[in-house]
């Protein structure tokens, strides 16, 4: 990162140029828990259920007068398929990134320990319970 911003400025660009500073690797869910170590999995819902599950979650909390983590608005934002490419970093900086997403994920679960985020239910159910 902070390569690409010493080449953006030893560039000189000033034309309000927008360049996303990406690993131009795409990674699944599933490829973020390989990279931590994770013995979970995904687990594939139909959307449709997925946003059945949101509008449940925000009948029954704001019956209890507390916000869904997963109301349906949320899971539309969370769900958005965005894509990202890194091209102009290449092509106008000459920029690559010199540790990969994948490598980067792998640095910080060795940094965390024994301790790495690893998905499960608890934490899901921990976040549902405690929703603002």
């Amino acid at each position: 990162m902070v390569d690409a911003i010493v080449a953006a400025w030893q560039k000189r660009l000033r034309g309000g140029e927008v360049i996303h500073i990406i690993d131009p690797e795409h990674l699944t869910q599933q490829n973020v828990l390989d990279a931590v170590g994770g013995a979970g999995r995904t687990i594939h819902l139909p959307r449709p259920v997925v946003f059945g599950l949101g509008r449940l979650s925000q009948i029954l909390l704001g019956a209890l007068g507390r916000q869904s983590p997963i109301a349906p608005y949320r899971l539309r934002s969370a769900l958005a398929q965005l894509t990202y490419e890194s091209s102009r970093a290449v092509d106008l900086l000459g920029w690559k990134p010199t540790v990969g997403v994948r490598e980067g994920i792998r640095r910080i679960g060795r940094a965390a320990g024994s301790g790495v985020a690893r998905p499960t239910e608890v934490l899901w159910l921990d976040a549902l319970c405690n929703a603002n």
